[in-house]
């Protein structure tokens, strides 16, 4: 298996309804995780998530709020684990309590209208530029990219034979992304 198994499918005016679900049967083969985007958008779903969650990353160490090895430790040890077993929705689905979404959404929802996030990006000055290479320098405490590298991959390869036992299909819940 790929370490990151998601495969986004996007046809174009031309596709063929059949010619997605042929190669989203040859990824699920391939044991990965083929998602149907519904349109063609800019980007990819996850990269566009990703930036999302990068830009406001840049804004707080932009501000003095916290160092890039603060911020990396608050999705590693906080959202990153409840998002690898059940991404953003299911994880506010719980915070809804027994109710679920509609609770959550109904005492939570007026909160996100709050200033809260900057999700347009900083302007990218030669002090946060300093900041973000010096915080990432410190993280890597000396050890190649490459070295780095490895290290995640194995990390990934450990995390997918977890993250596999809890998928949909493990439960018996067939036809899931």
């Amino acid at each position: 298996m790929y370490l990151l198994p998601l495969v986004e499918l996007v046809g174009g005016e031309a596709t063929q309804p059949a010619q997605i679900a042929t190669a989203q049967g040859l990824y699920q083969a391939l044991a990965m995780r083929p998602l149907v985007v519904r349109r063609e958008i800019e980007g990819h779903i996850a990269d566009r998530l990703m930036e999302a969650l990068w830009r406001e990353a840049l804004h707080l160490v932009n501000d003095g709020v916290a160092t890039t090895e603060e911020i990396d430790a608050a999705v590693v040890y906080g959202c990153g684990l409840r998002w690898s077993l059940m991404g953003t929705f299911l994880t506010f689905h719980l915070a809804g309590g027994e109710p679920g979404m509609r609770h959550m959404l109904e005492q939570f929802g007026p909160a996100l209208k709050l200033p809260w996030t900057k999700l347009e990006a900083p302007e990218l000055t030669d002090e946060l530029i300093d900041k973000v290479v010096e915080g990432c320098e410190h993280q890597a405490a000396g050890r190649s990219v490459a070295t780095l590298d490895r290290r995640r991959d194995d990390f990934l390869v450990e995390l997918l034979e977890v993250v596999q036992k809890y998928w949909p299909e493990a439960e018996g819940l067939k036809g899931r992304i």
